[in-house]
């Protein structure tokens, strides 16, 4: 009877012990102390980054989060799924961020602040240090720097936690460097390996950019612009790469002709009252290679 009672104990122990090994597939995202991703954000002629930190958790619709500092929402992962979501904290909404049960071929998707959708195919998988690394055809792009984005186990992705929603299949977010309980155990390759980046005045690639002018700046109700004779895409971002207000606008019929800019026949009139005091970056065009140029609200 003892000898039955052992090896029925012994099944149950190697049972739990078989079970907790194929429930913890992939690597946690979190340190057991602390954990902080260094994240660097760019629109062209500003370029810098911030040190975002894991700082408790938090329970939304049933479903545990972390908070995180520095991004607008939280995160939660499954290690049996190899899955990350980002709750958006301004749409209310959950995205998925990271997916490393991908198959190549597989589509990923993104979604910008309208939930249109914006696919990405899955282009390469591979593994680093026995940490497996899931490719798309998304990209970071900021000023020049570019880099297909990577989810990468027990990391995240190189584009950060929170990128989603997006403006396409394009961000201008990228993760630096990863620390777990005061651990390096991510780096980058488009920054040289560096945790920190702060550049600004990046050498813009339009050479029109002196075309596009904005006043009164600083602004309180309304911005003018004196823009190029094209139709386009107004679209406002705060320091945190979030996009806060676009408008789609064209020039009047008989304002569209050539030469150069003037404030007669050019210019645009955007609202800006609902924006709060600070910082932005309004972009001309509908891609990062538009024409930027500084805002501040007051």
């Amino acid at each position: 009877m003892r000898n039955r009672l052992y090896l029925l104990s012994l099944v149950l122990v190697l049972t739990a012990t078989l079970n907790k090994s194929f429930c913890q597939n992939y690597q946690s995202l979190f340190g057991d102390s602390s954990t902080t991703w260094d994240i660097a954000y760019g629109v062209c002629d500003y370029l810098c980054s911030q040190t975002t930190e894991v700082t408790g958790d938090t329970n939304i619709h049933a479903r545990d989060y972390k908070l995180i500092s520095g991004i607008p929402g939280f995160v939660r992962e499954n290690t049996i799924e190899g899955k990350a979501w980002f709750y958006n904290a301004y749409t209310n909404s959950e995205y998925v961020v990271m997916d490393l049960s991908l198959s190549l071929g597989d589509t990923f998707n993104f979604y910008d602040y309208n939930n249109v959708l914006y696919p990405c195919v899955v282009d390469s998988i591979y593994s680093v240090s026995n940490k497996k690394h899931v490719r798309i055809n998304g990209w970071t792009s900021m000023c020049g720097f570019e880099e297909k984005i990577t989810f990468i186990e027990g990391s995240g992705t190189t584009a950060g936690l929170g990128y989603l929603p997006t403006g396409g299949s394009a961000v201008n977010y990228y993760m630096l460097c990863h620390h777990k309980d005061g651990v390096k155990v991510a780096g980058n390759l488009l920054f040289m390996d560096t945790c920190y980046v702060c550049y600004v005045g990046i050498a813009e690639h339009d050479s029109d950019q002196s075309s596009v002018n904005a006043f009164p700046n600083p602004a309180s109700t309304t911005i003018h612009l004196e823009l190029p004779s094209t139709p386009t895409t107004i679209t406002i971002f705060n320091l945190l790469g979030e996009k806060v207000k676009e408008e789609k606008v064209s020039l009047p019929a008989g304002q569209a002709g050539g030469g150069p800019a003037s404030p007669a026949g050019r210019e645009i009139t955007i609202d800006v009252s609902e924006l709060p005091a600070g910082l932005y970056f309004v972009r001309t065009g509908e891609t990062t290679a538009g024409k930027f140029v500084k805002l501040a609200c007051r």
